[in-house]
């Protein structure tokens, strides 16, 4: 006996549950086992009429549900392939997202940057700004406000380094402090901050001057001249008024001689025995006075005067009740006309007996004269 398929509707025996072709199909495409044949002859001890119609029944709904559940299988490969569309899709708007915030965040980083080195506006701030986007919206501007400030600095070394203005010097560096000038500048401010101490010559200029360089400000290339002209002219001896008086007359009455010739007058501050009178030895008044004619005779014209700065002067006294004094000198040289040059930057060091007479005299000169 044969009955009809329940898939294509064709003919298929009682047995099976779906003609060969369909049956085949199932097999080949879903990949389902198919169940054997169904006997219709076991338990032959019930009724037959009623046990045909149930196991039809039951063959039937098995047929039916089978039926049912292959002709879904192409439906849930479609709502498959939209789940994955979807989340595909969702995948690519995430990506899409993440790139853009990246790129957002870039672009908002070199905006901040730019608007730092703008602010900052130094040759080191638009440089870090070009090393870090090469290739940024800013690079053209930060190149055109580099070279700006490189030929401003350019122009202001080429004003300071012929200039004598402290201030000068002072100002480049606050304008330019990673100036590769800087050295050079350092340096200039330091000889003319030298040269600014010791022409005043005074324990208060060499002692500003080696503050200067104690606190970074200069690099310090006369300190050691600085600190021993200093030792020199610091008062560190109790000073009493009358006899610092008494010191400070003796000292310009003695440089005044000096300067006019007059050696009668000289001979008042010179004890009998000198043990050194500049660059001569241990000798009598009587001779050193001989020897100061006798130059004056072959030298009538030539003029030195001697110039000493009495309020900073400095001395000490000994055990021996001796008076030893530093005191700075400026030099006038010149004839009869009057001054032609003008030197400081001498020490007068100066010993007195008990006294007040001059046992001892020689010069510190300015520095650099004695090199």
């Amino acid at each position: 006996m044969s009955s009809l398929c329940p898939l294509c509707g064709k003919n298929k025996s009682e047995e099976a549950l779906f003609c060969d072709e369909c049956e085949k199909k199932i097999r080949n495409e879903y990949e389902v086992e198919m169940p054997g044949q169904l006997n219709f002859a076991e338990n032959a001890s019930q009724p037959a009429a009623g046990k045909e119609v149930v196991e039809v029944d039951e063959a039937l709904s098995f047929s039916n549900t089978q039926a049912d559940s292959l002709s879904r299988h192409p439906k849930r490969g479609k709502r498959k392939g939209i789940v994955l569309g979807c989340v595909f899709a969702i995948g690519v708007s995430v990506a899409f997202s993440f790139v853009y915030k990246q790129y957002a965040e870039r672009q908002t980083r070199e905006q901040l940057m730019w608007e730092e080195a703008a602010s900052a506006h130094t040759v080191n701030a638009y440089l870090a700004y070009m090393n870090a986007y090469p290739n940024g919206k800013y690079v053209a501007n930060a190149e055109a406000e580099m070279k700006a400030l490189k030929d401003r600095e350019a122009s202001a070394w080429e004003k300071v380094k012929t200039s004598e203005d402290i201030a000068d010097c002072r100002e480049f560096l606050r304008q330019y402090p990673d100036s590769p000038y800087r050295p050079l500048v350092s340096n200039r401010l330091d000889s003319l901050m030298w040269i600014d101490a010791y022409t005043a010559n005074t324990a208060q200029r060499y002692s500003e001057y080696m503050v200067a360089v104690e606190s970074g400000e200069l690099p310090g290339n006369y300190y050691h001249e600085a600190q021993k002209r200093f030792e020199m002219l610091f008062q560190s001896y109790p000073v009493l008024t009358e006899e610092s008086d008494k010191i400070k007359g003796v000292i310009e009455g003695f440089y005044g001689a000096l300067s006019d010739k007059d050696y009668n007058k000289l001979a008042e501050y010179l004890a009998p025995k000198v043990y050194r009178f500049f660059n001569k030895g241990t000798d009598s008044r009587d001779n050193i006075l001989k020897g100061l004619q006798l130059a004056k005779a072959k030298n009538p014209d030539s003029a030195v005067r001697f110039i000493p700065n009495l309020e900073a002067l400095q001395y000490e006294k000994t055990p021996d009740d001796r008076v030893r004094v530093n005191v700075p000198l400026v030099k006038q040289y010149g004839g009869e006309e009057g001054a032609t040059r003008t030197v400081s930057g001498y020490i007068g060091h100066i010993e007195m007996d008990g006294e007040g007479r001059v046992v001892s005299i020689y010069e510190t000169k300015p520095y650099g004269a004695e090199r």
